[in-house]
C-alpha cells in the first residue's frame, strides 16, 4: 500500500528508520532492508542526522525502493539552498520517491564536520510550502514548471521540556498542515501517560501523528539521554529494568515493542528508530505483534 493511501486508511502506520551507511558499501543496509520487506509500511531515510556525513538520503531511499519497500526521504534545510532542494525534490519525483519529509537539521556543532557552514536558507515551513507550490506547477521564483511533482509531504515535531514549548510545537504543527504536511513525526516517547495528554491537544491536527520509539541500547544510553536532550524523562523503573535483565539486549527489545503496542490507541503509528541496530527490527515487530 501506497503511503499516502495508508494515511488516509485510519489505520495504525508502522514504520522504521534506517541510516545510509557512512560510504558505498550498501550490503548492511540493503540485508537489513529485505528483513522488513512485508513487515512496515514505510522506512524512513534520515538526511544526515545529527551533522554526520553519510550517504545521501535520496540514493538510500532508491535503494530501499528497489528492494520492493515505501520510502520516505527527509530533506535538511541545515545543508542546501533553495535551489539546491527544490532540484532534489524534482529528482526524488523523477527517481519514483513521493513520500517526503522536511526538517530543520541538527546543529553541525553536534556532527563530525565542524567545519561546515549550515545554510538553513528556508525552514521546513517554507520548504513544505515550496514543495505545495511545486505540485501546483510554480517553483519559489513563480517560474512554471514543465510537469507536476506529486508530494506525499511530512513534517516533524521538535522536543518540548514543559507546557509553554508544548503550545509552541503545537503551534508549529499547525502551521506545517496549513502548509501541505499529511503527516507529523513525533519525538520519541517514554512516557505514554505524559504523550497521552499530548496527544489530546494534538487531536486537533487533521492529519496522523507518529510517535517514535528509541530502542534503548543500555542504561549508559538512557542516562546519556536523560541528561544531554531536552524533553526526554526516562524513568528509573526502566532504567531498573534494563539494569536487572539478564539479556539487557532483550529487555530493550521488549522495552520499544511494549512502547508501540501502548502507542497504538493514542496516534497513527510508530516511527522505530534503532539507531544503527537495524538488525533488530524485526525483534522488534516480533515482540510487538507485527
Amino acid at each position: 500500500m501506497a503511503w499516502a493511501d495508508k494515511l488516509k486508511s485510519n489505520e495504525f502506520a508502522v514504520v522504521a528508520e534506517m541510516e545510509t551507511p557512512k560510504g558505498v558499501d550498501i550490503s548492511d543496509f540493503v540485508a537489513a532492508a529485505r528483513q522488513l520487506k512485508g513487515r512496515v509500511d514505510a522506512v524512513l531515510v534520515p538526511d544526515m542526522s545529527f551533522a554526520v556525513m553519510r550517504l545521501c538520503a535520496l540514493s538510500g531511499a532508491v535503494v530501499l525502493k528497489q528492494q520492493g519497500l515505501e520510502p520516505i526521504v527527509q530533506f535538511s534545510c541545515r545543508d542546501r539552498n533553495r535551489l539546491a532542494l527544490q532540484a532534489d525534490l524534482l529528482g526524488a519525483q523523477v527517481l519514483g520517491i513521493s513520500n517526503v519529509m522536511a526538517v530543520a537539521g541538527e546543529p553541525v556543532a553536534m556532527g563530525d564536520h565542524l567545519d561546515a557552514k549550515p545554510v538553513y536558507d528556508l525552514t521546513p515551513a517554507t520548504f513544505l510550502e515550496a514543495a505545495a507550490g511545486m505540485a501546483k506547477g510554480v517553483d519559489l521564483a513563480g517560474q512554471e514548471l514543465k510537469g507536476k511533482p506529486k508530494f506525499c509531504l511530512g513534517a516533524r515535531i521538535e522536543p518540548w521540556a514543559d507546557p509553554a514549548e508544548m503550545a509552541q510545537r503545537l503551534a508549529e504543527a499547525k502551521t506545517a498542515v496549513s502548509k501541505g504536511a499529511a503527516f507529523l513525526v513525533a519525538p520519541a516517547v517514554f512516557d505514554l501517560a505524559a504523550f497521552a495528554e499530548f496527544m489530546k491537544q494534538a487531536k486537533g491536527l487533521g492529519v496522523p501523528v507518529i510517535a517514535g520509539v528509541l530502542l534503548l541500547k543500555s542504561v549508559g544510553m538512557a542516562r546519556y539521554l536523560n541528561q544531554n536532550l531536552p524533553g526526554v524523562a526516562i524513568s528509573e523503573e526502566t532504567i531498573r529494568r534494563i539494569r536487572s535483565a539478564s539479556d539487557r539486549t532483550a529487555e530493550c527489545v521488549k522495552i520499544a515493542a511494549e512502547t508501540i503496542k501502548g502507542l497504538k490507541p493514542l496516534c497513527g503509528g510508530a516511527l522505530i528508530i534503532t539507531a544503527g541496530w537495524e538488525d533488530r527490527l524485526p525483534e522488534i515487530l516480533d515482540a510487538a505483534g507485527l
